[in-house]
């Protein structure tokens, strides 16, 4: 059973990786604004770029290691580094 769902655990998790790789390059700085303004979230131009190219240039890591996302926490204001580690903690353990 345990070799079982850890086959079907990796094959998801592949499925899920391959799938944002595929799209990544769709991904707009309108997105993000869009996303979250969809939760609330205040955001600025800048830091709607900052996240943009983040996301760009480090989505493989974002993936693979937990500590890339600390990286982030220097270039944007608290509050919205907190918002941002809460989703992607909530949206890695949901899907990855």
């Amino acid at each position: 059973y345990f070799y079982t769902s850890f086959i079907y655990f990796f094959e998801v998790f592949i499925i899920y990786k391959k799938l944002i790789e595929k799209y990544i390059g769709l991904l707009t700085p309108n997105h993000i604004q869009d996303y979250a303004r969809s939760l609330n979230i205040s955001i600025s131009d800048e830091e709607t770029d900052i996240i943009y190219h983040f996301i760009l240039n480090n989505y493989q890591n974002l993936l693979e290691d937990d500590t890339t996302i600390f990286l982030l926490k220097e270039l944007i204001r608290n509050d919205l580094y907190e918002e941002i580690f809460s989703l992607y903690t909530e949206n890695k353990a949901k899907y990855l």
